[in-house]
């Protein structure tokens, strides 16, 4: 049993569970803040909080370093601000389930990029956790009252896209040594992406002391926690292990939902949560032939970077 992998498997579950926390949160927030502007405190302060907990953790790194955080930073705020945009003319149904085929693309890119195979148990994990998201989102009720126009679809699957990269790309080039100054980077690198996008109308603060207390859980608990971990988890964790852990988020958000707000748990959500914690059982289940992820050669130091070892 490779205690490592396991290890990363419960600390994606906490960051999904976390996210799920989220939702209700987020969409209130959002009734009194524009969303570049709730996102750029969110990751000023995140990045804050990090930088004040390891105020060297940035010191001495390599520009490999720098130009990977950056650029894993950049893909991920690429697909926020796209999936937000096109979320505006979709109903959140739809746009969930497109924004969930990255569950499919992210073991196609996977298998491209690093050549190696999934497991046929990965594969099943994948389908099943993809039937899951479909009960969640498409059978759950939310109608789409009209015509659906094809452009924010294809915004949404290019997101979908973009964060299958970013999975992808974080369990290439993440290691655990490299774990914290990375989060670092790739949250200042969101602050940045966001203050552009805020910076046209000026930044707008939380008014209350309830949004504020709000926005630090999204901060810290729900961001720089929560980047940290997904990103240390993923030098343990092949990339359609950690696709299929995070499809849980719904399973979370809809938990949270029952038990804070008195929502409703209807049949597709029962089946749909089935579906993904049976697909979360396939790919946490132990390894007994391999001591490390299959994923990752034995004698492997550290996963490819990006940027030439030159920088």
């Amino acid at each position: 049993m490779n205690r490592s992998y396991l290890a990363g498997i419960a600390a994606l579950v906490s960051v999904t569970a976390i996210w799920g926390s989220t939702f209700p949160l987020t969409k209130d927030l959002l009734l009194r803040l524009p969303v570049a502007d709730l996102f750029v405190v969110r990751f000023a302060i995140a990045a804050a909080v990090l930088v004040a907990i390891r105020p060297k953790a940035l010191v001495g790194l390599a520009g490999r370093t720098w130009l990977t955080g950056v650029a894993l930073g950049l893909v991920y705020g690429a697909a926020l601000v796209v999936q937000t945009f096109a979320l505006i003319e979709l109903p959140s149904s739809v746009s969930g389930f497109v924004t969930g085929s990255y569950l499919v693309l992210t073991p196609l890119l996977a298998w491209v990029w690093t050549r190696a195979v999934p497991e046929r148990r990965t594969w099943l994990a994948v389908v099943l956790a993809t039937a899951g998201m479909a009960a969640f989102t498409l059978l759950s009720g939310g109608g789409t009252g009209g015509v659906i126009e094809a452009g924010p679809v294809a915004l949404t699957l290019l997101s979908a896209v973009l964060y299958a990269v970013h999975i992808v790309a974080l369990g290439r080039w993440s290691t655990p040594a490299e774990a914290y100054p990375l989060s670092i980077i790739q949250i200042l690198t969101l602050t940045v992406i966001m203050g552009v996008a805020a910076a046209p109308g000026g930044v707008a603060l939380p008014a209350t002391t309830g949004d504020w207390l709000g926005v630090l859980y999204l901060a810290t608990i729900a961001g720089a926690f929560t980047f940290l971990a997904q990103t240390w988890a993923q030098a343990h964790v092949p990339p359609t292990a950690a696709a299929v852990v995070i499809s849980a988020e719904p399973l979370w958000a809809t938990g949270f939902a029952f038990a804070l707000y008195d929502e409703t748990v209807t049949w597709p959500v029962l089946v749909g949560g089935g579906c993904v914690i049976a697909a979360m059982i396939l790919v946490a289940w132990p390894r007994r032939e391999a001591t490390v992820p299959d994923w990752l050669p034995e004698e492997a130091t550290c996963p490819a970077s990006p940027v030439p070892p030159c920088l």
